[in-house]
């Protein structure tokens, strides 16, 4: 049986509710900047979509944490 990979994007959004950087694993507060995982062509439910906080965007960028995630 072979996995679907679907390609995605990271998006900037607001923190609603405290939540973990999947990659730092700190804390996101409520009303916080992140980036959160996104499908370009397909749908990712919002539970199983990965979140980044502001700090490893800026450090290691779009690319690097997407393709860094999925080794």
């Amino acid at each position: 049986m072979m996995e679907k990979v679907i390609e995605t994007r990271l998006i900037k959004r607001h923190s609603q509710f405290p939540t973990v950087c999947i990659y730092c694993s700190k804390q996101i507060l409520p009303n916080s900047l992140h980036y959160v995982e996104e499908g370009v062509t397909g749908h990712i439910h919002s539970l199983i979509a990965r979140k980044f906080c502001n700090a490893c965007y800026s450090n290691y960028g779009e690319l690097l944490l997407l393709h860094e995630i999925r080794k």
